[in-house]
């Protein structure tokens, strides 16, 4: 009996890691169909309607004590919900965002699901460091999620522009430090949602 059910645990363990690699292989299959689509319908485009890659774009610029000048620039992607309306509500499926402070860029990018959920966060940091003693590197974040659950997460470093980035972790179980980068970042995709949202119904509120 006792074999039996150390077999079925192990069996539903192996189960479970092929599900998150599937989910993670269609996040990343999703993810490169939404940037080969941006890609191609960015700017002013001859075709009308879809074709012509219509999306949200917010653009911050101000003065902030001790960093200077801070610009932002936010691109919120969608598409549009199956309803039998004249024009059909949008939900958001991508977004990218790029800021600074003071002379250092960041960049950060958002793929949501149709029910708004965060499924895969990239996040570029020129200046992080672990370790609260550490030498601060430039920082590449990507986390898989599902339903807002970790399914896995790569980080890389590196030190210098022209030196490659090198894979520092690859799973779902994070030490404090990731985590934290994650909640932030988790935070930060419900922000451009709630904003997505907003401007939604102020801009496209045409009703049935």
């Amino acid at each position: 009996m006792k074999k039996r059910l150390t077999l079925l645990l192990l069996l539903a363990a192996v189960m479970q890691l092929g599900w998150a690699q599937n989910t993670v292989e269609s996040i990343r299959k999703r993810y490169a169909d939404n940037k080969g689509y941006i890609a191609t319908h960015q700017g002013d485009n001859a075709n009308d309607g879809a074709e012509w890659g219509e999306y949200y774009h917010l653009e911050v610029s101000q003065f902030l004590p001790a960093t200077g000048g801070h610009k932002e620039d936010v691109y919120m992607y969608f598409d549009e919900r199956e309803e039998d309306k004249i024009y059909p509500s949008h939900y958001i499926t991508f977004a990218t965002k790029k800021y600074n402070f003071a002379a250092r860029e960041y960049y950060e990018e958002y793929m949501f699901d149709s029910n708004g959920s965060v499924a895969f966060i990239y996040a570029y940091d020129p200046m992080w460091t672990p370790d609260e003693n550490g030498a601060d590197e430039q920082y590449e974040f990507r986390f898989y999620l599902n339903k807002g659950k970790l399914l896995k997460a790569i980080v890389k470093k590196r030190a210098e522009d022209n030196l490659p980035f090198t894979e520092v972790f690859s799973g779902a179980t994070l030490k404090p430090a990731y985590s934290d980068v994650l909640e932030a970042r988790k935070d930060a995709a419900e922000k451009i949602k709630q904003l997505f949202v907003t401007i939604e119904e102020d801009a496209y509120n045409y009703g049935e």
